[in-house]
């Protein structure tokens, strides 16, 4: 194969520049797909933020307009199109991901904070700072940061009704009126408490609520669970016509097929239909088969039983003259017959065969109603730890944000009751750490200094962002909270939203989880070691001066 001697010197000459990014460049673009992603997020920030009105498509790949307000449903949204086609801000968002499917708070707070720290590490860098040193004093401002927040947090107990309400009113930064968060906030509160009862291992398992709100209905708490399907689903199953009591439940996860025990054979295995005789008698089969099973039922004590998948009409007609009421294609969402299971102490079976009197389930009372474009069918009263939040709203939108906020309240109380700590929110755990780092800066030798006074800066973008969204000055709110810290050491001020001044955050009820900032301090240091290290970018594809997310579907 021939070389061309001079290919080398060309790349050496420039050309690799059409393929490569490195040093000022590749830092350039990295800071700026990370921060379009981080002004995708800002304005949404705190009580006071905005919210985005996306195209997307929902769990049925169908077009849908969503209005969110905080980065992980931004994300998602996002990410149910096309995704992040640029490489950095997938990795960027990737890396925030967990904040959203773990705690379901802190996104906001850690993107902010991944953007701060990488802006202040580039400045250092490009100061003639190494990036490993960057990175080195970064670690030792994280875990300086673990000791100032164990000493400001609070211990909270799954009896604190008043403490849980905080955490989940705070929580709900959703645009919602102040009574309706309110009444939320108390719904979560009971919930988790009732959740947590009994509890020895200290786990609450939040799958065991569920959460459903539709225009016109009734608010409360359902001791069980409320089956929802579309009014369109199609099942067969009428469902439940009058309230059942003291029913006795049983569950499937597929369709049942009779034809498989019919047992017509004219001259060999399986069933051949080859004359009208014979097929007479295999209807007369598989009627007799069908109508036995359902008597068998009966003879239970089934009342109820519920599919996950459609079940043939010739099939529920009898099941049904025989006393047995079908609720059939339960599968909006699926897991909702699992959890029945374990609202009623049923098991799950495949197979009628399988449907033993151990594995069926129970539930006091039995009902079913037509609310809005669902078809509510309740299981109340079951023995099992299952819980279903249901809120009444004005709007279908109104009701799906409702429903999110409850999700997100109940997913974030039940971690602050999990751990038993908690912190005084409004940006005062920020602005603590940052104070802290300040005035032991001095105490790190080596350059890594300036990457301790430079984490604390970017802590500083929190109070700030709140300050703004809420029309305030930041750098005036920041000064003052500064002023605040300093003079009380490590105290709860942060910033209220409606004056801008320093508020004490446990006084104006403004709490959350332990975990959910020390895991956003945890989550943007982590991304930012990730790019701050990169010094060269190959085949970039993507233009530089902007970066808009593209769907892949219009």
């Amino acid at each position: 194969m021939a070389v061309d001697p001079d290919a080398e010197a060309r790349l050496d000459d420039g050309e690799r520049g059409d393929w490569t990014m490195t040093d000022d460049d590749a830092r350039r673009y990295v800071s700026g797909a990370v921060d379009a992603t981080v002004s995708l997020v800002e304005s949404t920030f705190g009580p006071a933020g905005m919210e985005k009105l996306m195209v997307t498509e929902d769990k049925q790949n169908r077009s849908e307009r969503v209005r969110v307000g905080d980065a992980g449903r931004i994300f998602d949204a996002i990410e149910r199109m096309d995704g992040f086609a640029h490489p950095v801000a997938a990795l960027f968002v990737d890396g925030a991901d967990g904040m959203q499917s773990g705690l379901h708070d802190g996104t906001s707070t850690a993107v902010l904070l991944a953007g701060a720290f990488l802006d202040e590490g580039f400045e250092l860098v490009d100061q003639g700072l190494a990036p490993s040193s960057v990175v080195v004093g970064y670690g030792i401002a994280r875990a300086r940061a673990g000791a100032v927040l164990d000493d400001l947090s609070r211990t909270v107990d799954s009896d604190d009704e008043e403490a849980l309400r905080d955490v989940a009113a705070t929580t709900m930064t959703t645009n919602l009126e102040s009574a309706v968060r309110q009444e939320l906030s108390e719904r979560v509160a009971s919930t988790v408490t009732l959740l947590a009862d009994g509890r020895d291992d200290g786990w609450i398992n939040t799958d065991h609520a569920k959460v459903l709100s539709q225009p016109g209905t009734e608010s409360g708490v359902v001791d069980g669970l409320v089956l929802s399907r579309p009014t369109d689903a199609g099942p067969n199953g009428w469902g439940i016509d009058e309230p059942i009591a003291d029913a006795t439940v049983a569950i499937l996860d597929r369709e049942i097929d009779f034809e498989e025990t019919a047992s017509v054979l004219d001259g060999g295995a399986g069933v051949t239909l080859s004359s009208p005789e014979a097929a007479d008698r295999y209807r007369a089969q598989l009627s007799d088969r069908i109508e036995s099973t359902a008597e068998d039922l009966v003879a239970r004590g089934v009342d109820v039983l519920v599919c996950l998948e459609k079940l043939d009409e010739s099939i529920v007609r009898p099941f049904e003259e025989a006393g047995i009421a079908v609720v059939d294609k339960a599968t909006y969402p699926k897991e909702d017959v699992y959890r029945l299971a374990e609202a009623t102490e049923a098991t799950v079976v495949s197979t009628l065969s399988e449907l033993t009197d151990e594995r069926l389930g129970r539930a006091e009372r039995v009902s079913q109603r037509t609310v809005g474009d669902e078809v509510w069918t309740a299981f109340e009263g079951c023995p099992g730890p299952v819980l279903t939040v249901v809120t009444s709203a004005s709007t279908a939108e109104e009701a799906r944000r409702r429903e999110e906020a409850l999700e997100d309240a109940i997913e974030t109380t039940a971690i602050a009751v999990m751990d038993g700590q908690v912190l005084p929110g409004a940006g005062a755990p920020a602005a603590a750490v940052a104070t802290e780092l300040r005035e032991h800066a001095t105490e790190v030798a080596g350059r890594e200094q300036l990457a301790v006074e430079a984490f604390a800066d970017a802590l500083d973008s929190i109070p700030a962002t709140l300050a703004r969204n809420a029309g305030h000055d930041p750098v005036t709110a920041v000064t003052s909270l500064r002023t605040a810290h300093a003079a009380d050491g490590r105290s709860a001020a942060g910033i209220d939203a409606q004056t801008g001044e320093p508020v004490d955050a446990w006084d104006a009820g403004v709490v959350e989880p332990r975990r959910v900032f020390s895991q956003a301090i945890e989550t943007a240091a982590a991304i930012v070691e990730q790019l701050l290290t990169i010094d060269t970018v190959l085949y970039p594809n993507v233009e530089l001066p902007g970066y808009t997310p593209r769907p892949e579907r219009n």
